[in-house]
């Protein structure tokens, strides 16, 4: 019988030991390298600290066994993990991912990943992923909501890790915050118009009542109205799809008396006010001379309807580097506990466009 063949011995390189896929350990890479274990921690942790030389053989191991590091094993010694977990509200959104470019951008040379969940604008689906977050044993936690379950709010406190709350400002929260006062957008957007003479105001929010921060700017619209010694007008809209939502409102307005009806309709979002402005020749209206229209968020499909459409433009991108450069900083030791909570403010700018030009 012919004896199975034995690997070549002109072959110098070291074999990997049998394992499964997966089951490689930090030894085993640092035995085929030639160094010590800690320095191939230091490889994937710190790499300006391993030599180049030595660098270049431990990515040809790792790339030929496809060694994973262990996170939790990565983060023992300091009782975390080399992750930042983040909970969008809707991750599907372009509003969130460039909140999630911003955060991945500036997280890039730190050697920490971010881990993201989606919470629907639902608190008991972020209160879900904080639960499972913190069995990570992340670095630090970016939440896109002020306004946590009670027993969200606990873990938080309770996880000693930095905290920080983007998308929104409100005053006397417990964490770190980045980001702008969404009543202010509300206030602005509705002084936009009384300050052209509009008396009749609507406010129109979506038809589900998840979005509380298209709340926090219906309050501040309905503070201006106030101020101005007018009566708010705030409706919700009657589909959950935003585009037929607004064209439902659109079509509402159409169907309102000429002297009744507003004069101005303030959106709770562009997509909602892109379909009341693709809804209104449908109408026989004329825009914005049968209504001057506004929204938030300044979507790509904003400045290409027609009339282009005024809205607020937040600095998406800017709220999630900030976000994530406070986490950096938190981590390195700058604003310790002792300094209390911090706020950045990232302002959001008011875009004017023909379509909330009221008739003279």
């Amino acid at each position: 019988m012919k004896p199975a063949s034995s690997p070549s011995s002109s072959s110098s390189a070291p074999r990997a030991p049998r394992r499964k896929a997966g089951t490689h350990t930090i030894h085993d890479v640092a035995a085929l390298a030639g160094v010590s274990a800690i320095t191939v921690s230091r490889y994937f942790n710190a790499p300006e600290k391993v030599s180049a030389a030595a660098r270049e053989r431990l990515k040809e191991i790792v790339d030929r066994l496809g060694y994973v590091p262990s996170q939790m094993a990565g983060g023992l010694a300091s009782g975390r993990g080399r992750v930042v977990c983040a909970v969008m509200q809707n991750i599907a959104s372009s509003t969130f991912a460039d909140l999630v470019n911003g955060m991945t951008d500036e997280l890039e040379a730190s050697g920490l990943q971010l881990l993201l969940a989606n919470a629907q604008y639902s608190r008991e689906l972020e209160e879900s992923a904080i639960r499972t977050f913190a069995g990570w044993h992340p670095s630090a936690l970016i939440l896109t909501r002020d306004d946590h379950t009670p027993a969200a709010e606990a873990m938080l406190h309770a996880l000693d890790v930095p905290v920080v709350e983007a998308w929104g400002l409100v005053p006397g929260r417990p964490f770190h915050q980045v980001g702008f006062p969404h009543a202010q957008a509300g206030v602005a957007l509705a002084e936009h118009f009384l300050a052209q003479g509009a008396r009749r105001i609507r406010f129109v929010l979506p038809a589900a009542d998840q979005d509380f921060r298209a709340r926090q700017r219906a309050e501040g619209y309905a503070e201006a109205m106030r101020a101005a010694g007018l009566a708010p007008d705030i409706v919700r809209g009657e589909a959950a799809d935003d585009f037929e939502a607004g064209a439902r409102a659109i079509a509402v307005h159409a169907a309102t008396a000429r002297t009744r009806r507003a004069q101005a309709l303030i959106f709770a979002n562009d997509n909602m006010a892109a379909g009341a402005i693709l809804e209104a020749p449908v109408l026989k209206l004329v825009l914005p001379n049968d209504g001057a229209i506004a929204g938030f968020g300044d979507a790509p499909v904003s400045r290409r309807l027609r009339p282009a459409l005024t809205t607020v433009r937040p600095a998406r991108y800017e709220i999630g580097k900030q976000a994530a450069r406070r986490v950096l900083d938190l981590l390195g030791g700058a604003g310790a506990k002792a300094d209390g909570p911090s706020q950045v403010l990232v302002p959001c700018e008011l875009v004017v466009r023909d379509s909330s030009r009221l008739a003279g």
